[in-house]
């Protein structure tokens, strides 16, 4: 049986090959040359596997074939070669991205000409959530207000919490405040914030962030597992903030 190469299975998709087409090209290697047949045996491959790492590897250069009577005989060609992909690949790359430097602002000009629209992006997970406290803070900080704004429930807090556990500690190296009303028990301070309960005796099951132009939800599912939206749109945003700052001006 052919030996295994040990190559990242990563390094090999960047030059657009599997590691199966690797085993496939040891075995030639080791054969000198030979038919679909023998390949397969030497690569522990089953026929259908070898012949289409086969094609891959004719497509780069790597193995070349002559036609006898009865059978197609298969070559490997040299290994040297595979550096060859990584270049003409390394040069495809640099070809596309400036091809895109031509392309990109034309997209951000149909971006510009959508913006009064409103989008809503989902996410699921405590990656997803990740993604949707470091918008918050992305966003905020970069603002003259530098403020957020937030419903804190006692049932999604500590789930949150756990989702990006150096949150409030980022919040506050960016010098970000944020104006909490919590809902339920707990809660507190932490530097930067202030805080407010609308009640201590229920909880709501939904956290919501309000900030610059965008305002995002966090809830759970029947599985206990963490979910968000963020919907920008500049009017739904100010509203919310109107209706937070009425309600944080009655309580005490």
């Amino acid at each position: 049986m052919a030996r295994t190469l040990k190559l990242d299975d990563d390094l090999l998709e960047l030059i657009g090959l599997k590691p199966k087409d690797m085993q496939v090209y040891a075995a030639i290697l080791q054969l000198g040359t030979a038919p679909l047949r023998k390949v397969a045996d030497e690569a522990g491959l089953n026929r259908g596997t070898t012949y289409d790492a086969l094609k891959r590897l004719m497509t780069h250069g790597l193995v070349s074939y002559v036609d006898a009577k009865t059978h197609r005989y298969f070559t490997a060609e040299d290994p040297q070669k595979i550096t060859g992909i990584a270049t003409r690949r390394e040069v495809a790359l640099q070809e596309a991205r400036t091809k895109l430097a031509h392309v990109v602002p034309e997209l951000q000009a149909l971006l510009g000409k959508s913006k009064h629209r409103p989008s809503v992006r989902y996410y699921e997970g405590a990656s997803g959530v990740r993604e949707i406290l470091e918008d918050v803070l992305s966003t905020a900080e970069h603002t003259k207000e530098r403020r957020f704004r937030i419903y804190s429930s006692e049932g999604i807090r500590d789930l949150i919490a756990k989702a990006w556990p150096g949150f409030i500690k980022k919040r506050v190296h960016r010098r970000v405040t944020v104006k909490t009303i919590s809902i339920g028990k707990g809660g507190r301070t932490h530097g930067l914030d202030e805080r407010k309960w609308l009640t201590q005796a229920d909880k709501a099951p939904t956290y919501t962030f309000i900030y610059p132009g965008k305002v995002a939800f966090v809830s759970v599912d029947e599985r206990q597992e963490l979910f968000g939206v963020i919907i920008e749109d500049d009017a739904i945003s100010a509203t919310q903030v109107m209706i937070f700052d009425q309600l944080w001006g009655f309580l005490e």
